[in-house]
């Protein structure tokens, strides 16, 4: 059912797109940076980056966000997706803050359908009962609940501010819709070593709110001040332990396919690279003043492209990233 409703999206010019993403992102790799960079095939938009949580390890809910805080302008969006909708096949509506505070997140929204873009978002839960009708109405794809505990006592020492019986209510909310009307729903679950006992309860929550899917995330940390947060069960840690220091399991390597076939938009038009350079350290050009075609063909993309395909290890934001 939900394959039959995705082939709108779907067109021959953004399957011909994603064959000259592959072509250079292969090239790339064989250090043949000569071709023009293609479009992206995926971005994600930032709403807003004002959030009504303070989680532990989130610069933007604990206010240390070093750019301005702000909400997406609708003019700026419609912009992007006017300039882009021949080759985007999925917009992501969320990147720092939480979408939900955004007013205008239903027409954005709405925008990117009438265009043929696959539209997603992700929340923390707080506000998700009482958006139900803007869900309804603007008809999103996919939603990600964030639920990183099943009690207040485990939600709240990650999520602090918020309490687990308002994602409870949204999810209910959401189990009510008509299937018709109900985005696909995953639920998203930070495995820390307050909560990793609760993770056997999830398939319970499954079935009880009609959940699609179920993803045990790896947490991210910053210091060795927050070590305690990460699990026992080193199954759901990216990090190894030695002598009081942090260390990815998985070794950095010299190419990233999310640079190359995604993007990332902040609220006000700056273009990063990816979901790690939460303070726009790395703006490649703005939407305002520039297609992003031009941005991503500009001499400062095509050379961070460069370095990550030669010498990622060199780039700060990359030596926390998984991928």
């Amino acid at each position: 059912m939900r394959l039959f409703r995705n082939i709108r999206y779907i067109s021959l010019a953004k399957i011909w797109n994603l064959c000259h993403l592959h072509s250079f992102y292969r090239k790339a790799k064989h250090g043949n940076f000569s071709k023009k960079v293609p479009p992206p095939s995926f971005a994600s938009y930032e709403p807003t980056n004002v959030c009504n949580l303070a989680c532990e390890m989130c610069p933007s809910g604990k206010g240390q966000l070093k750019r301005p805080r702000g909400t997406a302008d609708m003019d700026l969006y419609r912009k992007f997706i006017t300039e882009n909708r021949k080759t985007l096949t999925n917009i992501m509506l969320h990147f720092q803050g939480e979408p939900l505070m955004c007013q205008q997140l239903g027409e954005m929204i709405s925008l990117a359908r009438q265009n043929r873009i696959h539209t997603m978002f992700s929340t923390n839960g707080q506000l998700l009962a009482q958006s139900i009708d803007l869900i309804r109405n603007a008809r999103p794809d996919h939603i990600i609940v964030s639920l990183d505990g099943l009690s207040d006592e485990t939600y709240t020492k990650y999520r602090v501010g918020g309490k687990v019986q308002n994602v409870f209510d949204g999810l209910e909310k959401l189990s009510q819709l008509p299937i018709k009307e109900r985005p696909y729903i995953e639920l998203q679950f930070l495995v820390f070593s307050h909560n990793e006992h609760e993770i056997p309860k999830l398939q319970k929550l499954k079935k009880k709110y009609r959940i699609d899917k179920i993803t045990l995330k790896s947490a991210q940390i910053y210091e060795e001040s927050q070590i305690d947060f990460l699990p026992e069960n080193q199954k759901y840690s990216r990090y190894n332990i030695s002598n009081g220091k942090i260390k990815l399991k998985k070794e950095s390597k010299n190419h990233c396919k999310r640079l190359i076939f995604g993007t990332v938009v902040c609220f006000d038009g700056r273009i990063v690279p990816c979901c790690f350079d939460k303070d726009a350290d790395h703006e490649f050009g703005n939407i305002s003043n520039q297609s992003l075609a031009e941005i991503r063909n500009s001499e400062k993309f095509r050379n961070f492209v460069k370095q990550v395909f030669t010498q990622r290890n060199g780039i700060e934001i990359c030596n926390n990233c998984t991928e």
